[in-house]
């Protein structure tokens, strides 16, 4: 039933009561001095020209239903003629009014006296037949007051258009998408909400499914081009991975929004409005799985000896990564209802990690561990570039480090395991251990000699020079996180110093020795210090 149908029916406020004709005199009266002084900005709607027109259409309604046409019909058609002339004007008179306060309520009003006002007008207009023409007046003046607020919040219309999107700059659409999803919560749970709040206030005695098509006519337009921007953009933006954040916003805010959008267009007429913004929910998912499937591969295609890192440190593809799995991470709670399909570049490794993670569950953990996986996988195969062992494993040691204190600083943690993250700390301890027994072993097998003179002075001359040079070489090789830093210090003191000292004191008197146990100690500590 449209809403036309809908005010056609009989109101169920009407007074059809067969008024004196004293009342009638008076209601004339009340009416014409009314209206010869109207002014809709400063005339005020008494209650008793609201009353005075009630009883005008009561007569109306009686006069055009008498079946006493008798030699004075011609002066019961005049009457009925000038009574419904005058009615019209009355009307015309109370739709102006209708006008001028439904453009001056705001949000603050909504519990005000011109609510009261403005409701009466409509009540008064409804049993009076003139229910289009109150609609009429309220959607004119609602609608141009709902566009015009989406304009001062910023809501570009032009914008949500397929063609558009695609040929924005990356930098424009990018302040399209932050302004969506600022302003997202005040279109639906302000403005929105307001505007029918408002609606039913005025309305509120006519059925409710009145209220519902008068706030559908009003609402739904705006809403739907609103809230199928998400759509578009999932849809036609580029899916590469520098754009799953704004992706992601959208979604969080839309999904939260998601409540407020059923309570508010629930209902029959409006339920175009809840299935777009469920559309847009499932098209952002769409989109966001891609660009989660595109960002895994381009995490395997980085060439393996592109952006060389002097001195082991963290290659610039670990941060990148790192970064980005901490910012996807703070969407935990949205990745479990998107990432319901498994991400299609898997391999049997992925269902080993799932297999691994099972007790630990979601669909996010075993996401997030794949593309650590990946990661991992990359950095060896970057480790096997280094021609110098113990750099190669300073380098997994270091890189392994990073992502390990990561995943330990933010949310990265509860989505992993503990068996996880005890897997990989004795990984990265491992991977300590071989940089220290490849660099610094040989010099401690120099110390183990036999008593000749001659061998002594040889070893002790190997390695000093073996000591001096890896001081040497070593000096730009860097170890970013302090603790383990520390950690690998303690493993050289603890292969050199001791083994040094007992052939110091066996052997010192053999030649002229330059190092002293404490000078060995003391490099080391320089050594790591930084």
């Amino acid at each position: 039933m449209t809403l036309r149908d809908l005010l056609s029916q009989p109101s169920s406020f009407s007074s059809h009561s067969n008024p004196s004709p004293q009342s009638i005199s008076d209601s004339i009266s009340i009416i014409q001095s009314a209206i010869s002084h109207w002014d809709p900005h400063t005339s005020p709607i008494s209650s008793s020209f609201l009353h005075a027109s009630n009883h005008l259409h009561s007569h109306l309604l009686r006069l055009s239903t008498s079946s006493s046409a008798t030699a004075a019909s011609i002066n019961h058609a005049d009457q009925l003629r000038n009574i419904h002339t005058l009615l019209q004007s009355a009307m015309e008179c109370l739709g102006e009014s209708l006008r001028y306060y439904l453009f001056s309520i705001s949000a603050i009003d909504l519990c005000s006296d011109k609510i009261a006002t403005a409701r009466s007008i409509s009540q008064t207009m409804l049993s009076a037949g003139y229910g289009n023409e109150c609609v009429s007046a309220y959607q004119s003046i609602r609608q141009s007051r709902i566009t015009s607020q989406m304009v001062q919040l910023g809501f570009d219309q032009s914008a949500n258009q397929p063609k558009a999107i695609r040929k924005l700059k990356w930098e424009i659409l990018d302040r399209q998408i932050k302004s969506w999803t600022g302003i997202a919560p005040v279109v639906v749970q302000s403005l929105c909400s307001d505007e029918k709040q408002l609606c039913d206030e005025i309305f509120a005695m006519s059925p409710e499914s009145v209220q519902n098509s008068i706030f559908s006519s009003i609402a739904c337009d705006m809403a739907l081009r609103f809230l199928s921007f998400p759509e578009t953009v999932a849809v036609h933006l580029e899916h590469s991975p520098e754009k799953l954040f704004r992706l992601l916003d959208m979604y969080a805010v839309l999904s939260n929004l998601l409540p407020d959008i059923e309570l508010i267009f629930g209902f029959k007429p409006d339920s175009s409005v809840r299935s777009q913004a469920t559309l847009s929910l499932a098209k952002l998912s769409e989109a966001i799985r891609v660009v989660i499937s595109n960002f895994e591969l381009a995490i395997q295609k980085d060439p393996i000896k592109s952006s060389g890192v002097p001195g082991s440190a963290i290659h610039p593809l670990t941060r990148y990564v790192m970064n980005y799995l901490v910012y996807l991470s703070d969407f935990d709670l949205y990745l479990h209802e998107i990432l319901v399909k498994l991400p299609p570049n898997c391999s049997s490794s992925f269902f080993e990690i799932s297999d691994k993670l099972k007790n630990n569950g979601s669909v996010v953990s075993v996401t997030i561990a794949w593309m650590l996986f990946i990661l991992l996988c990359k950095i060896d195969s970057k480790a096997e570039t280094y021609s110098d062992a113990a750099l190669s494993y300073l380098f997994l040691a270091n890189n392994l480090r990073y992502i390990l204190r990561k995943v330990q600083n933010c949310h990265l943690k509860e989505i992993l395991s503990d068996d996880w993250m005890n897997e990989h700390g004795t990984k990265a301890r491992q991977f300590m251990e071989g940089h220290v027994r490849s660099g610094w072993a040989h010099m401690a097998a120099m110390l183990r000699t036999k008593n000749e003179t001659a061998e002594v002075v040889e070893r002790l001359r190997e390695f000093e020079m073996a000591f001096e040079k890896a001081m040497e070489e070593r000096k730009n090789w860097a170890i970013a996180d302090v603790a383990m830093r520390d950690e690998v210090r303690l493993m050289v003191e603890a292969m050199l110093v001791p083994e040094y000292c007992r052939w110091y004191q066996t052997h010192k008197d053999f030649g002229t020795v330059r190092f002293s146990p404490e000078d060995v100690k003391t490099s080391i500590m320089r050594f790591y210090a930084e």
